[in-house]
Formats: C-alpha cells, sequence, structure tokens
C-alpha cells in the first residue's frame, strides 16, 4: 500500500532530504502486512508444510512454530523469544512497520522502521526482486549490499519497546545470495522486502541462516 500524500511525508529523516537525487522523484512510504508463511500452529507437521497453517480464524493466544525444522527432526520448533517464551500469534502480528524509499544517485535509500516487535530480538531486513511484471523472482540478498563489499549492515535489535529502525542504500549490482539489482528499487517492476526474526538470535551475513532458526514476520510489497 502505498502513501503519497504530502501529510505522509511531513517529518522526513533528514538523511532523505539531503541525498542527491537520479531525477525529481519524492520519497514514496510504504506499510507493512503480516507473513504469517513460515509459522504453524501446534498442529504443525514438518513432513506435510500445509499442517497447521494460521488462519483468520486462529485464536491470537495461538503458540507458534517454525514449519521448518531441522533435519530429521519428527516435529516443528517452536518460534521462542529472547527471554524464553513461546512467541504467540498476537504477539506475532503486533508488528507495525513503514518504509521510506528514495532513488539516489547511488542506488536506493530505505529507511525501515518498526514498532511492536519481540523485545530485544534479533532482525534482519532482506530485498527480493521480481521481473516479468511482477511473477518471477530474479534477485535476492540483504538490504544494503551489493554482495561485492560483504559489509551486511541490514540487521538491528529491537528495543525494549520493541522498536527498530536502519537507514541503508542498496546499490544497483549482484545481490548477496542470488541474481542482480538492477537499477532502483522503483524501476522494477516488484520488490519485496522480508523483515526476518532471528530465533536463534544470531544474524548469518549473505543469507538470513539455516531455515529453522528464523522466520518471516512481516513483509512490504513495493509496486
Amino acid at each position: 500500500m502505498k502513501f503519497t500524500t504530502r501529510s505522509k511525508l511531513l517529518g522526513l529523516p533528514a538523511i532523505l532530504l539531503l541525498a542527491p537525487l537520479v531525477r525529481a522523484q519524492a520519497p514514496i512510504q510504504f506499510a507493512s502486512t503480516a507473513d504469517l508463511g513460515k509459522v504453524r500452529t501446534s498442529a504443525c507437521n514438518p513432513a506435510t508444510p500445509m499442517a497447521g497453517m494460521i488462519t483468520p480464524n486462529t485464536p491470537p493466544e495461538t503458540l507458534l512454530f517454525n514449519v521448518v525444522a531441522p533435519p530429521g527432526s519428527p516435529t516443528c520448533p517452536p518460534v521462542l523469544a529472547p527471554d524464553g517464551h513461546q512467541i504467540t500469534l498476537g504477539e506475532f502480528r503486533q508488528a507495525d512497520g513503514r518504509v521510506i524509499v528514495k532513488c539516489i544517485n547511488t542506488g536506493t535509500l530505505s529507511v525501515v522502521h518498526f514498532s511492536g516487535l519481540i523485545p530485544g530480538g534479533t532482525y534482519s531486513v532482506w530485498q527480493f526482486i521480481f521481473a516479468n511484471g511482477g511473477s518471477m523472482r530474479t534477485a535476492a540478498g540483504a538490504v544494503g549490499d551489493n554482495g561485492i563489499t560483504g559489509a551486511i549492515q541490514n540487521f538491528f535489535t529491537a528495543s525494549a519497546a520493541g522498536e527498530g529502525q536502519i537507514s541503508l542504500t542498496s546499490p544497483p549490482g549482484p545481490l548477496s545470495a542470488e541474481g542482480t539489482l538492477n537499477g532502483c528499487w522503483l524501476d522494477n517492476p516488484k520488490v519485496r522486502l522480508e523483515l526476518v526474526y532471528h530465533i536463534d538470535g544470531a544474524t548469518h551475513g549473505p543469507r538470513p541462516g539455516p531455515m529453522d532458526t528464523w522466520v518471516f514476520q512481516a513483509v512490504f510489497v513495493i509496486m
């Protein structure tokens, strides 16, 4: 969902106002939605990925499990908070994010801010680029990295109040996981920014890490 009215753009971070432009283009703000693709209820079964899927009728007190289990495990691992308690659907859905996107002369400047996160949780933000009208994924990697420098900085730790923010520039070029980013995000048919919650409390460089150690929590769709 896009917000382009003047009222939505007031109070932008100073970095956006100072950034050089490639073309005359105002910053655009996008809102996040929940991503429940990897979390399941207690009916989760790693051998049957559809089992235990979250629906609109799933109670908020439902305990969450990661649909991806360690190799050979018969059960799905619980999604745990840093203090050791198992995260509920209600807690998970509290994440509320905004990203302000602007094309500049070095690529795409993005300022991502979230509230309602798991306090003390380790998070990272990833970019997925789509072509063919937005139907085919062609590239993926850490926000702010072009796959060459190796300076992965797409992570943060949520505050005790559940707040977190990063401000990064994604240059054109090869991405840290696969494929190539062409131009600014806004030049592509579709870009998804995914917020990853790291259950193991660790980041893993150019990729989110072993599949059983993290889950998607929220997503921005930029079209």
